[in-house]
């Protein structure tokens, strides 16, 4: 700013994910008329302001950060609607909604349902019930993620630089850039 260089987006991967995310949610309501991601209970909004890269490399830091994402992302789902659009079979969740959903449009992203799966995973099996290693979807979610004691803030990076790209890819799928 000082040298008259304005900055047009968030450079951290933290706060470029919540540009986006507010970004993306607009777009979708645009376009569809509801909101992709449910809004915030007052209650939880710290979650949004408190969601940043961990500046510390230890399993605290990197479970809050990740129960946050996951709370954003996978468990803010507007499920009602997107299961207006869909048969909803026994046991069908959010993600699993999702993807039924985006099959309508013929829309089918293996790699981002994998991300997602395993983000999941990782919250279930680390900090939403018991910090669990030996649970098998976890197991296959820090193998997924190439967790280990040492990298917690390069994995922290990375699942908001992937759900950036969620949003990306979600938003090129449904042209949500052609909306006025």
């Amino acid at each position: 700013m000082i040298e008259g260089s304005w900055a047009g987006y968030p450079e951290t991967h933290d706060l470029y994910f919540k540009f986006k995310y507010e970004d993306f949610n607009k777009k979708w309501e645009d376009k569809f008329g509801w909101k992709f991601y449910k809004p915030l209970a007052a209650e939880d909004k710290h979650l949004y302001t408190s969601l940043h890269i961990p500046t510390t490399n230890n399993v605290k830091a990197f479970c809050e950060q990740v129960l946050t994402i996951v709370k954003l992302t996978i468990d803010r789902l507007n499920e009602k609607q997107l299961q207006n659009e869909i048969t909803i079979e026994k046991g069908d969740k959010g993600i699993t909604k999702l993807e039924k959903f985006l099959k309508i449009y013929e829309i089918e992203i293996p790699q981002m349902f994998e991300f997602l799966r395993n983000l999941q995973s990782l919250r279930s099996g680390l900090m939403a019930h018991t910090f669990s290693k030996s649970d098998k979807n976890c197991k296959k979610a820090i193998a997924y993620f190439a967790l280990n004691d040492e990298n917690y803030i390069e994995v922290a990076k990375e699942i908001l630089i992937k759900s950036v790209f969620t949003l990306n890819t979600l938003e090129n799928q449904f042209k949500l850039n052609n909306t006025k």
